[in-house]
């Protein structure tokens, strides 16, 4: 029942206490406080499920299950998304209006309002009991403030206040900007209505649904977002429609890699659960573009889990839990070889070599699958050093391979210390320098004198899940985080979950600008110097 139909707002004494009560310990939050510039640390998820769209003349806003995404209209690119890392509300977004005075997006939640500034970066934020259900701006006076509708009706939220309850007549229907719902959008576009099967059909014909909808201030275009889709753009007169994606194919990361072609960037392998989006996506270095590889035909990508990706050659090749994928041409050739639980690659002179739970092997570029010598255990990871390659096993710990034999051996270096005996789980190379990790200890070689330096494990990382080599020292991943070892200092600088980081740390990969960290959440873009400081 609408408690409102006199035309104003208003609120009991008592509600508006509560509310001033709750909102003394829930203040706005302001992303200058944080240790982080915007440019330097990005989230990249799964922004493809949409739950809230607004438009302004010159700026798409999608509120999605992960993070704000931001798209310009004019130059048609994307910004950097706003997700948890930079104060993105944990609370699911209901709906969405743009500011009528300035390039920002109100949010209606399950706990109430936020308000998020493009143009400075910040966030406002109030609670509302019963969370935030719908948003409407007076046209005549939309520098005011904002309305709020509750469990307890509408209120009015002033600019600059925390609190919706000041009274205040609702605007004549004819002056009231709300909220777009999809069903109404597509009545203003019936081509795009008449195609909305095929707009809402993936190539391995999957379907989904409209969940939200917004449409320009000068009217020429409609912005839907979908449950799974992303965001799609239609033109309401001629129909014409496409997709803007952007983002991940899952929310888990479970790979990263840099490769030498692409101008600049990161693939991303997603680790995702049965059911799920899954395969790769190509991530620029500058978020402008992502292109994805999920395979062909109803099956699609022949892995769930991605563990390990290494660039080689023109190829990709993925680790997962049925065996090792080459990727040739962006996904033109897809070739599954089956293995018993791949846990490490590096590659080889004539393809890569695998590290499984069954011993060593080698997929050559003729698509062969050969095992390499006796060994029959668990192989942790693996390095390779021109046509050798350093193996770091689970019950023998530290060995080597040497051209033209099939033989893990121990050097005598390695023999005389035994803290590398134990299972080694990481292994990486800074120049010439070997970097090995166990679960006790962080030890480097020095080429020169083979001399080993053993330190203790840093336990504030958790368990050590990735390696990268970088000048100057390797970046440790570990479940509680990220940490750069710098070796000629000694010295360690840790990034953290969830202050730093937004959960555990899968693998890492590292070029001259960028760290890229997969995680539980989705793959960070760390600004190398940044990151260092």
């Amino acid at each position: 029942m609408d408690r409102w139909n006199d035309g104003r707002c208003r609120s009991s004494p008592g509600v508006r206490r509560l509310v001033a009560a709750l909102l003394s310990i829930v203040p706005s939050f302001h992303l200058s406080g944080q240790r982080w510039r915007p440019e330097d640390r990005a989230l990249i998820s799964d922004f493809s499920y949409i739950e809230a769209v607004a438009v302004s003349p010159f700026t798409v806003f999608a509120a999605t299950t992960h993070g704000l995404t931001i798209y310009d209209r004019q130059p048609r690119t994307w910004r950097l998304p706003v997700t948890a890392l930079d104060g993105y509300p944990a609370a699911r977004v209901r709906v969405a209006l743009a500011d009528g005075v300035g390039d920002a997006v109100w949010l209606g939640t399950a706990d109430g309002w936020a308000r998020y500034d493009a143009t400075v970066r910040t966030w406002e934020q109030g609670f509302v009991p019963g969370g935030v259900v719908n948003l409407m701006f007076d046209a005549r006076d939309p520098a005011g403030g904002i309305f709020v509708q509750s469990a307890i009706g509408w209120g009015f939220l002033p600019r600059g206040a925390l609190i919706p309850t000041q009274d205040r007549p609702l605007p004549p229907p004819g002056q009231r900007i709300e909220p777009l719902d999809p069903r109404a959008a597509l009545d203003q576009a019936p081509m795009a209505d008449a195609m909305r099967a095929l707009i809402l059909t993936d190539p391995r014909l999957r379907s989904f649904r409209f969940t939200a909808a917004a449409r320009s201030p000068d009217r020429s275009e409609l912005f839907l977002g979908s449950d799974g889709m992303g965001l799609v753009r239609i033109d309401p007169m001629t129909g014409e429609w496409s997709r803007l994606t952007f983002g991940l194919l899952a929310t888990r990361a479970g790979a990263v890699a840099t490769a030498p072609w692409g101008g600049g960037g990161a693939w991303v392998a997603s680790a995702g659960r049965v059911g799920e989006r899954r395969g790769l996506t190509w991530v620029a270095a500058d978020l402008s573009a992502d292109t994805a590889i999920e395979g062909a035909g109803t099956l699609g990508f022949p892995c769930v889990e991605g563990r390990r990706l290494i660039a080689s050659g023109r190829s990709l090749w993925l680790a997962c839990e049925r065996g090792v994928v080459r990727i040739e041409a962006a996904g033109s050739r897809i070739k599954l070889f089956e293995l018993d639980n791949p846990l490490a690659l590096a590659p080889a002179p004539d393809g890569v070599w695998v590290g499984t739970a069954r011993g060593l092997f080698v997929v050559t570029t003729e698509e062969k699958v050969v095992p390499i010598g006796p060994l029959r255990q668990p192989v942790l990871s693996l390095v390779a050093v021109r046509e050798s390659l350093w193996v770091g096993t689970s019950g023998d710990g530290l060995g080597l391979v040497v051209p033209g034999t099939t033989e893990v051996i121990a050097p005598p270096d390695v023999v005389d210390q035994p803290a590398l005996r134990a299972p080694i789980v990481a292994l990486a190379l800074v120049r010439d320098t070997l970097v090995v990790i166990t679960p006790d200890q962080f030890a480097w070689r020095d080429p020169a004198t083979r001399r080993w330096t053993l330190q203790r494990a840093r336990a504030e990382l958790g368990r050590v899940t990735a390696l990268a080599g970088d000048a100057g020292g390797v970046w440790i991943g570990g479940t509680n985080g990220l940490a750069f070892w710098d070796i000629p200092h000694t010295t360690f600088r840790t990034l953290a979950v969830p202050l730093d980081l937004p959960s555990a740390v899968r693998d890492v990969a590292v070029d001259r600008s960028y760290v890229w960290v997969a995680t539980d959440s989705g793959l960070v873009r760390l600004a190398r110097d940044a990151a260092l400081r």
